[in-house]
């Protein structure tokens, strides 16, 4: 009697998992979007890599990444090894009115949208 029961489980539960893996599939994100990150709870910055000192491309703890432009220059940017963030008023978000600290200078951006990431660099060929 609780054979054909365990049998009937597992023969539900693998028809159902391919519905329940249409629901989590991944929804692709618009790139060059204007958009916001959340500072909940642990949501927040993950890891950065400057792009000179005219922008910062900023990925999440979700691993998302972002592109904010600098309004004007960011002179301590291309340099440093950590930047920190005034999200405006309290607020619980960054955007395109959040400031980035970098070195003691104030760095206003000017946009922030969604992005692919920075750009892959090239690999040197192995000498031989």
């Amino acid at each position: 009697m609780i054979r054909p029961l365990i049998i009937a489980s597992i023969a539900i539960a693998a028809l159902a998992t391919p519905a329940v893996a249409r629901k989590t599939a991944p929804v692709p994100i618009e790139l060059g979007k204007e958009t916001s990150i959340p500072f909940i709870g642990t949501i927040g910055l993950y890891d950065f890599e400057a792009d000179g000192s005219k922008g910062v491309w900023l990925q999440d703890q979700r691993r998302k990444w972002y592109y904010a432009r600098i309004a004007g220059i960011c002179t301590g940017l291309p340099f440093s090894t950590r930047i920190g963030v005034d999200t405006r008023f309290g607020g619980t978000s960054l955007d395109r009115t959040g400031v980035l600290l970098v070195d003691g200078q104030s760095c206003h951006i000017d946009s922030l949208v969604t992005s692919a990431g920075p750009p892959r660099k090239a690999r040197k060929p192995k000498k031989g």
